[in-house]
């Protein structure tokens, strides 16, 4: 049975989540018992500390062959335009599929509209493919 690009994409975002969760136990777990931080007083301290891990994650990931571990077991690949590959451009792009993600994921439903893009891709000139490898 093959999936759509579209379907493949959704399930790589479902795989990322779940990465995402064991990741921030992780981290909650070294920020709380380690570090010993107070999260009593601040509580969106811990919020921005996952935001940043994910945020690395990403950023790493994408600099470095261009696939997270959900992508590379969903065989994509995010392309560059032409001489974009540096950290801010990456930055940049983990804060649009930020916003994206906390505004009812608006651009997440974008792809929908245009095939093969989410909203952040368009906005920035990269595109995800499929490697079929």
């Amino acid at each position: 049975m093959r999936i759509n690009f579209v379907g493949r994409l959704y399930a790589c975002l479902f795989y990322e989540a779940i990465i995402q969760v064991a990741l921030w136990f992780i981290v909650t777990l070294f920020v709380l018992a380690i570090l010993k931080v107070d999260l009593t007083e601040n509580s969106n301290s811990l919020r921005f500390i996952l935001w940043a891990s994910s945020g690395i994650y990403f950023i790493l990931s994408w600099f470095y062959g261009g696939q997270t571990l959900a992508m590379k077991a969903w065989k994509l690949k995010l392309i560059f335009p032409r001489k974009k590959r540096n950290f801010s451009y990456l930055v940049a792009r983990y804060f649009l599929a930020s916003i994206s993600l906390s505004f009812f994921a608006i651009g997440y439903l974008y792809i929908f509209f245009e095939k093969k893009r989410y909203l952040h891709d368009k906005l920035l000139g990269t595109e995800i493919i499929y490697t079929q490898i």
